[in-house]
Parts: C-alpha cells; sequence; structure tokens
C-alpha cells in the first residue's frame, strides 16, 4: 500500500469518525417550555432515535453535589422528546439533566440546567422581551448575543413576539441558528412564543414551542399579570375567532398588568413596510390596528410586537390620540436577529422613543410598580421608563363584551341553526334578522334561532344597568348546490401562467401576456421556477369533490391570492401583506368544478397554498388527485 492509498483511507476514516461523532450528539440540546407554577416541559432532539431519561430535584441549601432524586423515564424511541415535569413547588428553583440512549446504544448527556416555577401572585418578577430572531447574512452573530444578554440578566421568563426564524419549514434554521444560539438563555428561563410570518405556520413550530391548544393564540398568568398571546398572521378583525375570544378573556382578567402580545405592529414609523415614506404617506401600522378597541376597552397596559426590525414605543394611546392617564403603550422590539430597518424620515405623532439597532427589552414588576428598560446587543441601556398603576386609573369595565355565537353553518341548503351566549348570566341578549341594529325593542334571545332564508344576525349584549356591548353581527346565505361541470376527460394537474411585473393588488391577468405557462400537479408554486419578488401565477383546472356538501376553502398566501370555484370568488386574501390564511365557503354538487387561483408576489416571501378547512378547522391541501386540467 503506497502513501497516497494511506492518506486516503485516513482521510476517509476521519470522515466516518466525524459523522459519527455527529449522530452521537444532540440535535437540539435541552430548553424549557410552558412553565407554570407546579410543572415544567423539557423538550430535547437527537441526531436519531432515542429513548433515555430526565433526573430532576429541587435544589437543596448547602449542597455538595445537585439534587438529581427523580427521574422520568422515556421508553419509547423518539428523535424529539417532550417531557412534562409535574407537581413542583411554585416559585422554587429545581436542577435537571437529560439522558438520550441513542439506537446503537450509545448514551448522551446533557450538563446540569435549572429552572424557576411561575412566582406567587404577590410576588416581584422579571421578563425579558424579544423578537425576530432569524438569521440575517449582515449580522448572523445578533441572536446569539442577544440570548447571552438575556441570559446575564436572568429573567424569569422570556416573551418572543414572533419571527424565531427565517423560514418556518426549514428545519435548519431551528436547529443551526435559532436553539443553538439560544441554548444560554431557552435552556434556563422558559419562552412564551407568538407565531410570525416567518414561521409560515409550519409544522415545525407547533412540534418545537409547547403552547396550550389551539396554539396559536392562548392565556397565561405569571405574578399579578395576565398575557394574551395573538396570532395577526391569522384574521383579526372584529367578529373574527381571535377577536371574540380576546375580548371575552379581556373582560374576565382580574389581573393588575394586561399584556397582548403579537407579531404584527397598530402603531409603526418604520420607513417602507406601511407605505413608502420618503416619497408618500405611511399608513402608521399593519391590520393588527383592528384589535386596538379591545385594548382601549378593557385597560390592557401594554401592546408589545415586532415585524420591523427596531424599537419603538410610543406614549400611551387613547382614541387615536396621547393619554397620559389611561392610555395603552405600545412597544415594537423587533432587533433580535432580523437585518435591521430604519424609520420614516418625520416623526409619527404617538412616538416617544426610537432606536435602530440589535437590542432586546425587560420589564421588573412588583404590585403595581414597573421598570422597563431596553438594551443594545453591547449592553447598553438606551430607553428606560418607571410606571405605577394609580388607584385612580380606570380599571372596570367600559361595557360588557358582545355574545358568542356558535354556528353549524353561514351557507345552506335548507336551514341554519344559531346559537349565541354571554359572557354572563345576568346579560340579556336581543337581535334582530333583517339587518338592523339591535335595540332593548328587539326580540330576546331565549333559545337556538333556526334560520330558513337569507339573512343577516346581529345581536348585542346589555347589562341590567343598560349599558350595551357592541352588535356582533354574521350573514347566512340559502343557496342550491353549484352543478359540476364534470368534463369528458381531463389529465392529471393544473394548467399555469407566470408572469412578471409590479402590484400592489392582484392585476387583470387576463389583459397581460404570461412569461411562461406549463402543468403542475399541486395547487402551490413551489415547483415553478419564479423569480424572488414581482411575479405573479394563475393556475386553474378542474377540482374534484366527492358528494354534494357545503366546503369550506382556505389560502395561505405571502402576498395577495384569490381562489375562484366556477368563476365565483370563494376565497379573498387580496393586497400586500404577510403570511396570511383567509377562507370562503360555497356548496357543490358532487363532481369536477372549476377552479382558479391567482397569487401575486410584491416582496419578502413567496408562497400561495390552497385546500378545505375541516368543520374542526384542519386545513388540507388539494391532493394531486382531486386536480386536473
Amino acid at each position: 500500500m503506497n502513501f497516497q492509498t494511506l492518506i486516503f483511507f485516513f482521510f476517509l476514516y476521519s470522515c466516518q469518525l466525524a459523522a459519527q461523532t455527529e449522530q452521537d450528539t444532540f440535535l437540539v440540546k435541552p430548553y424549557l417550555q410552558w412553565g407554570t407554577k407546579n410543572s415544567m416541559h423539557v423538550l430535547w432532539e437527537t441526531q436519531q432515535m432515542s429513548t433515555g431519561f430526565i433526573e430532576y430535584g429541587e435544589a437543596l441549601k448547602d449542597a455538595e453535589k445537585p439534587n438529581l432524586n427523580q427521574k422520568i423515564k422515556i421508553t419509547e424511541p423518539k428523535a424529539l422528546h417532550e417531557v412534562h415535569i409535574k407537581n413542583l413547588k411554585p416559585a422554587a428553583k429545581y436542577l435537571y439533566r437529560v439522558t438520550g440512549i441513542l439506537s446503537n446504544g450509545k448514551s448522551i448527556q446533557s450538563e446540569v440546567l435549572t429552572f424557576k416555577t411561575v412566582v406567587n401572585d404577590d410576588d416581584a418578577y422579571f421578563f425579558a422581551l424579544v423578537g425576530d430572531s432569524q438569521y440575517n447574512s449582515k449580522s448572523p452573530w445578533a441572536w446569539g448575543t442577544i440570548a447571552e444578554k438575556v441570559w446575564q440578566d436572568r429573567p424569569n421568563f422570556i416573551i418572543h413576539v414572533g419571527d424565531l426564524v427565517d423560514v418556518g419549514t426549514k428545519k435548519t434554521d431551528w436547529t443551526q441558528h435559532f436553539f443553538p444560539n439560544g441554548h444560554i438563555a431557552m435552556s434556563r428561563f422558559p419562552m412564551y412564543t407568538v407565531l410570525g410570518n416567518h414561521e409560515q405556520d409550519a409544522t415545525l413550530y407547533y412540534d418545537y414551542m409547547v403552547n396550550p391548544a389551539p396554539e396559536y393564540y392562548y392565556t397565561f398568568h405569571y405574578g399579578n399579570a395576565q398575557f394574551f398571546m395573538i396570532d395577526t398572521n391569522r384574521d383579526v378583525q372584529e367578529g373574527s375567532e381571535q377577536y371574540d375570544w380576546l375580548e371575552w378573556q379581556l373582560a374576565q382578567s382580574k389581573a393588575t398588568w394586561k399584556f397582548v402580545v403579537h407579531h404584527h405592529p397598530p402603531y409603526s414609523s418604520e420607513e417602507n413596510d406601511h407605505g413608502d415614506t420618503y416619497i408618500g404617506a405611511s399608513t402608521l401600522g399593519t391590520h393588527a390596528r383592528n384589535l386596538v378597541p379591545l385594548y382601549e376597552s378593557y385597560n390592557v397596559d401594554f401592546c408589545l410586537f415586532g415585524h420591523t426590525h427596531l424599537y419603538e414605543r410610543t406614549w400611551p394611546l387613547l382614541n387615536n390620540k396621547v393619554n397620559l392617564k389611561n392610555g395603552v403603550i405600545y412597544i415594537n422590539s423587533g432587533g433580535a436577529g432580523g437585518g435591521l430597518e430604519d424609520f420614516d424620515p418625520v416623526r409619527s405623532w404617538f412616538t416617544q422613543e426610537l432606536q435602530t439597532g440589535h437590542h432586546y427589552c425587560t420589564f421588573a414588576i412588583y404590585e403595581n410598580h414597573l421598570l422597563f428598560k431596553a438594551i443594545d446587543h453591547e449592553g447598553h441601556l438606551f430607553d428606560t421608563f418607571q410606571l405605577e398603576k394609580k388607584e385612580d386609573k380606570n380599571t372596570g369595565m367600559i361595557k360588557p363584551p358582545a355574545p358568542h355565537f356558535k354556528i353549524d353553518k353561514t351557507i345552506f341548503q335548507n336551514k341554519a341553526i344559531a346559537t349565541l351566549s354571554a359572557l354572563s348570566n345576568d346579560y340579556k341578549i336581543y337581535y334582530t334578522l333583517d339587518g338592523s341594529r339591535p335595540t332593548q325593542q328587539a326580540s330576546l334571545y331565549s333559545e337556538p334561532i333556526e334560520i330558513k332564508n337569507t339573512a343577516t344576525l346581529n345581536a348585542i349584549c346589555f347589562t341590567e344597568d343598560g349599558r350595551a356591548s357592541r352588535v356582533v353581527s354574521r350573514s347566512f346565505k340559502k343557496m342550491k348546490p353549484i352543478p359540476a361541470a364534470n368534463p369528458s376527460s381531463t389529465k392529471r394537474g393544473l394548467k399555469y401562467a407566470y408572469y412578471e411585473g409590479s402590484w400592489e393588488r392582484l392585476p387583470d391577468f387576463s389583459k397581460l401576456k404570461p412569461v411562461k405557462t406549463g402543468v403542475i400537479q399541486l395547487a402551490n408554486i413551489d415547483k415553478i421556477d419564479h423569480r424572488e419578488n414581482n411575479f405573479g401565477v394563475v393556475m386553474e383546472g378542474y377540482l374534484e369533490v366527492p358528494e354534494t356538501d357545503t366546503y369550506t376553502f382556505y389560502t395561505y398566501s405571502d402576498d395577495g391570492s384569490k381562489l375562484f370555484i366556477n368563476d365565483e370568488i370563494v376565497v379573498d386574501s387580496d393586497g400586500r401583506h404577510s403570511a396570511k390564511y383567509i377562507s370562503g365557503t360555497t356548496i357543490l354538487e358532487k363532481g369536477k368544478h372549476w377552479i382558479r387561483i391567482e397569487y401575486f408576489e410584491g416582496g419578502g416571501n413567496n408562497f400561495v397554498y390552497s385546500g378545505f378547512v375541516t368543520s374542526q378547522n384542519e386545513k388540507i391541501p388539494f391532493s394531486v388527485f382531486q386536480l386536473s386540467h
């Protein structure tokens, strides 16, 4: 064997050894999720299938070694593990260590780590706020640096306002950027998260993050505060699922401090996300402004968000004016990793402080006292204030929350049933079916309403002292099933036409010449070669449904999209926007129906997906067997 051959085999052996070593490690080191007064979730992921165990115990005084006297065994082989440690003490310090037993028989073990359970309601506490930790090539160090600074501050927990990663469907964004850089903080302090547009509502987000069902919105208490976590990628208009849920949650809250957390800004001075401010006016925020009436009606103290990669703090705001006594403070903290952005060249009326740079924020709270800090990636304090909640601040319910609907269907062949409920049994519900505003002279609700014809149902709650809620409305449409087209012969897949151009809304594609055409098997653009921005796609053909029934369809797109069935718009998600689900319903006869999906991309992420929405609100993409042309 000559020298060159020896070198080759040595190199091959080294590569094999390195690959094996890589397999014998954690893919994601242990980290914390969803802590409560009596429990904590610990997650980790191994490179290969594994079993193992987690050891834990309460920290002891004068300990000579870590107290790990309790153990939970994992007998089911998995790569990603989630262990719920229960029966813990409130406000107590615990130690834990994870051991994985790999499928090749080898063991791997984490260092001994710590966590603290949720404090008692009257304790002091401290939390960190971060947002938009996604990777960017200009400052790839940012998230690791911010996580290190958060660790040095030793918070009780972390709030993340979304865009954890750059591409939510890309596993390496999680395993090679988010978790390794965030480990120093996430292994010690639980992180409570909301979805950003870059997560793309990906399965990986739900795999890695632990939150109560339905996960994309939820609430939790910590000390004397309550946090309301919202997904502004979904519909948050008045009457939407999250709007109605949030209203009732806020109305019931007895917390001293109320924080609403979501990704998109209700108020923002960013330079070009809301209109190019160097040549025109800004909208000064996004669709999240729809939620502001709830914040103002139910005494929210802070709204926390990101999306724009900068720092901005507003004056306390009420009724679109500065109100130092009863206003809501809005804090944009999107500086934990994403590429930095800048501000409108003129100052917004609502801005109190602003800064461009990688950063994080902290809140220290005891009883009715709050200390806020904003800190840059070098550890320099650049904004701070103290707040004392005065006893004379309006903390009562300004108006009662609106009634909730429970409806079997809004588009029907024969009849629909609408059930109404109020937050309190003391509230009375009045309704109309002719579209008029209900008063206390309208029909008093006492039992489910049977609707047999097209109608608009309006409902309102009144308290015993005559205070009225907002009016809630649902439209009902009686229709016959749309006949199927049933062409004589079809081929698998949809035809597509690809266009290039810059638009703010979907253009009339019939007046444009496509750059190219072809056939795709699924109703998305994943297999269509396209440029990064400023393009459009039209997909059309036939969709086959198995039986005559009411069907709800969705599009999930960034930017605008529309879905037509038999040339009627069923889903309208037009306009430039971040990732958003929109749905619509119709009644179809069994068989094949003409379908057309229009989409355009203006900037940022580019994707469009569509399919069915089940009665359990699951999103099921169209399958290759249902589509033809």
